[in-house]
C-alpha cells in the first residue's frame, strides 16, 4: 500500500508541467505600434516619413518569418481603417481588428488581401 502511495506522489508532478511557448510563435495579427514616433513628435515634419518606413520594414521582416515558416504573407501597405464596432465601420463595411483589416460579409467577417494575396494589416483610425 504505501508504495502504492509513493509511486502516485512521484508521478503526480509530471502530469502539471505547464506547456512552455513553442519556438517559432509569431503574433502576425499584432503589429509593431510604430505610431508613437508621430504620438512623441507631433511638430516633427518627417515623423509621418519614420513611421512608414518603420510600418515597411515591420511588414518585411514578418514577410520573411512567414516564407521561412510557410505562413500567410502580410501586405507591405499599412492602412488607416475604422475601429471595430465604431459608426465609421458599420457605415462602410471595413473595420481595424487587432490589427488586420476586416471587411463586412453577410454572415461575418472576411479578412482584405491585396492583389497579391497578402494580408493588409492596419492602424485604428
Amino acid at each position: 500500500m504505501n508504495f502504492l502511495i509513493v509511486s502516485f506522489l512521484a508521478l503526480l508532478p509530471l502530469a502539471a508541467n505547464a506547456q512552455a511557448k513553442r519556438y517559432g510563435d509569431f503574433s502576425y495579427a499584432q503589429p509593431n505600434d510604430c505610431s508613437i514616433i508621430t504620438r512623441q513628435n507631433p511638430l516633427n515634419p518627417y515623423a509621418y516619413l519614420f513611421r512608414n518606413h518603420c510600418e515597411q520594414s515591420d511588414a518585411r521582416t514578418k514577410q520573411s518569418i512567414a516564407r521561412i515558416m510557410g505562413r500567410p504573407h502580410p501586405s507591405t501597405n499599412v492602412l488607416t481603417v475604422p475601429a471595430h464596432g465604431s459608426p465609421e465601420a458599420k457605415r462602410y463595411g471595413v473595420a481595424c481588428m487587432g490589427g488586420l483589416a476586416m471587411l463586412r460579409i453577410t454572415n461575418g467577417w472576411q479578412q482584405a488581401l491585396d492583389s497579391e494575396r497578402r494580408y493588409y494589416t492596419c492602424r485604428a483610425r
